[in-house]
């Protein structure tokens, strides 16, 4: 599987996931990493298959 966009949880992310290695190895794929500090809430749909990632 290769990503293509990935998102990750900030506000409430007690955990720390994903770890900063996980987040380099997406972006050496070429995956958008999307955050909910930086990029707002996400709205994720999918038909078939393909997804799409709004932002708010």
């Amino acid at each position: 599987m290769t990503p293509r966009t990935t998102s990750r949880r900030v506000f409430g992310n007690t955990y720390g996931h994903p770890a900063p290695p996980t987040v380099a190895a997406l972006r050496a794929l070429g995956a958008v990493v999307l955050r909910t500090d930086r990029d707002g809430a996400l709205a994720v749909t999918g038909a078939g298959a393909g997804v799409r990632v709004a932002r708010d």
